[in-house]
């Protein structure tokens, strides 16, 4: 029986071995790892070879660099599961963390194209607008603005505060209950006002997600827009087989 050894490449040993420095190390965040000569001569590998992996480790947000100055650790991100807002939140908060947000503004307003579009009502239906910034561990980290059918859903506003959730007002109110949805995902750029919002500079990339969520029924709950630190989240997908 031949037995066959995959090797692994050079470039995928040095991402390894980077990784495995800052968790055996603990370095923190902010933290400024060796310089690349340093590092060659610990791991045995050619400069190009590391280079290529800090680049990868850099694309992914482990790690980031300061002109002329050197590599550090990034902050660990957030994971942003492809399941909707609802699903980041409960996660988020099931590990520890400290969740609030703010609401911006919260109006009626009549459905535009779009928004009509996205909850299958009738062009210039009353629909509630809520705009809301979202904090996480007192960072602000997403600006989300939601639209609900306000004929179907009357006096949702009047339940729906900064401590509240969505999800058990639609349960407890209106007998609906969020078990599906589509969303989308695309890159943007923070304008002036969101950067405000978002404590970083006018221009910065963000996540866009853009969704409806589906009740029991497959009726139209919600449309939503969210804008997302990139700076601050990873998204991720689970697969099951």
């Amino acid at each position: 029986m031949n037995t066959s050894v995959t090797k692994v490449q050079p470039g995928m040993e040095a991402i390894e071995k980077l990784e495995d420095f800052i968790k055996v190390n603990r370095l923190k965040p902010h933290t400024r790892i060796p310089c690349e000569k340093d590092l060659c001569d610990l791991w045995g590998v050619s400069r190009s070879t590391l280079r290529q992996a800090v680049d990868e480790l850099v694309e992914n947000g482990i790690l980031y660099r300061v002109l002329n100055k050197g590599v550090y650790v990034a902050e660990p991100r957030y994971p942003r599961d492809m399941a909707g807002v609802d699903a980041m939140v409960r996660d988020l908060i099931d590990q520890g963390n400290l969740v609030s947000k703010k609401i911006l503004t919260m109006n009626v307003i009549e459905a535009n194209k779009q928004i009509a579009r996205k909850l299958q009502v009738k062009l210039g239906t009353k629909v509630y607008e809520i705009i809301k910034c979202r904090k996480i561990n007192d960072v602000p980290c997403t600006i989300e603005t939601t639209y609900i059918d306000a004929e179907r859903y009357p006096g949702f506003i009047d339940h729906y505060n900064e401590n509240a959730l969505m999800e058990p007002i639609f349960e407890e109110n209106y007998d609906t209950y969020q078990t599906s949805g589509t969303e989308h995902i695309n890159v943007t750029y923070a304008t002036q006002a969101e950067a405000e919002v978002l404590g970083i500079e006018s221009g910065e990339p963000l996540f866009y997600a853009s969704g409806v969520a589906l009740d029991q029924n497959g009726e139209v709950v919600m449309f939503y827009k969210q804008l997302i630190r990139s700076d601050k989240f990873i998204f991720v997908a689970t697969v099951e087989s």
